[in-house]
């Protein structure tokens, strides 16, 4: 099959991460597969086996299926030559509006959210990328979808050995500086915790330049990984810091729904509610064998869920939907 990915760049981001793996695989697999974003350079970050072509050529070209994930991107799908076009959906932010949105309405075209408005109504394959979303999106909207559950690249994100300081204990976050990722919330919970535990220190990764070959050591050097986003697709930090064998504090959200469980292999807390945040941090802290207990059920959780696995389903799916389209 001839594949496009249409996406708005290749810079390191958690929906980069899932294309650029379930792209490399399925070349693996034998398909043919360019991604086409706005410039066409290379991802920088990672290696990619699949072609790059600037986002203006995909007019000139023919596809068995056209997949997009940025909601904006649905005005370039909706006018490429493809039999099959999807919808990858990785996040429904502001989902409550969602509910009052009338698919007859012409909505306008700009905004985020209008966006994503639009590219729900169109008539693409809508393919979810966690279970809450796909459940959200039947039993809250009426709407159809595929389920396509990523995974975790085990050649980056593994157990390792890393030394660490004594009498520190260090946690860590993303940093992720963007409002809905939470990270004012760790921050202020970091300093209700270390009132009462000193020797704590919070470290992050976000714009840090950290080749991912060496992201490992960074987990593994935590004692505890802390997340306190407000919404997400599929969460990705929480999973690579479980694969890394580094106990977990996170909301409870959807984002995390498939792997963080409450007490068996992460604490989960409220969203925006840093006392709450501080007061896992701390319990975590003060129980060596509640760490050890939740990483070791994480480390088995989280190895239900890979790439491989994941580009064959892709696979499978884009195989039953061309077979439908040419049966038609």
């Amino acid at each position: 099959m001839k594949i496009a990915f249409i996406e708005p760049h290749l810079e390191l981001y958690g929906g980069i991460r899932r294309i650029m793996e379930l792209s490399n695989r399925l070349v693996d697999l034998g398909e043919d597969v360019t991604i086409y974003h706005p410039t066409g350079q290379p991802c920088t970050w990672m290696k990619g086996r699949a072609r790059t072509a600037p986002l203006s050529a995909l007019y000139d070209q023919t596809h068995d299926v056209a997949i997009f994930n940025d909601p904006p991107d649905f005005r370039h799908v909706r006018k490429a030559r493809a039999d099959v076009k999807i919808f990858y959906i990785l996040c429904l932010y502001e989902r409550e509006k969602l509910k009052r949105f009338n698919p007859k309405v012409f909505w306008p075209r700009r905004g985020r959210m209008m966006s994503l408005q639009r590219a729900l109504q169109m008539p693409f394959v809508r393919v979810a990328n966690a279970t809450w979303m796909q459940r959200y999106l039947e039993d809250e909207l009426n709407m159809e979808s595929r389920l396509l559950i990523g995974g975790v690249n085990r050649d980056v994100f593994h157990p390792v050995e890393v030394e660490r300081e004594d009498g520190v204990f260090r946690i860590l976050c993303s940093g992720d500086p963007r409002e809905r990722k939470g990270t004012d919330a760790v921050h202020e919970a970091f300093d209700i915790v270390k009132q009462r535990h000193p020797n704590v220190v919070l470290d992050s990764y976000h714009g840090r330049g950290i080749r991912q070959e060496v992201m490992a050591r960074v987990y593994a050097g935590a004692n505890l990984f802390v997340d306190a986003q407000w919404y997400g697709g599929w969460n990705n930090p929480v999973a690579e810091a479980m694969a890394c064998g580094t106990p977990v504090v996170c909301t409870d959200i959807g984002a995390v729904g498939d792997f963080a469980f409450h007490d068996e292999t992460a604490l989960l807390v409220p969203v925006d509610d840093p006392p709450s945040l501080a007061g896992a941090i701390g319990r975590m802290i003060e129980d060596p064998g509640l760490r050890e207990r939740l990483k070791t059920n994480a480390l088995k959780q989280i190895a239900k869920f890979d790439w491989d696995d994941a580009a064959r389903r892709l696979q499978d799916l884009l195989r039953e939907l061309s077979d439908q389209r040419i049966a038609r």
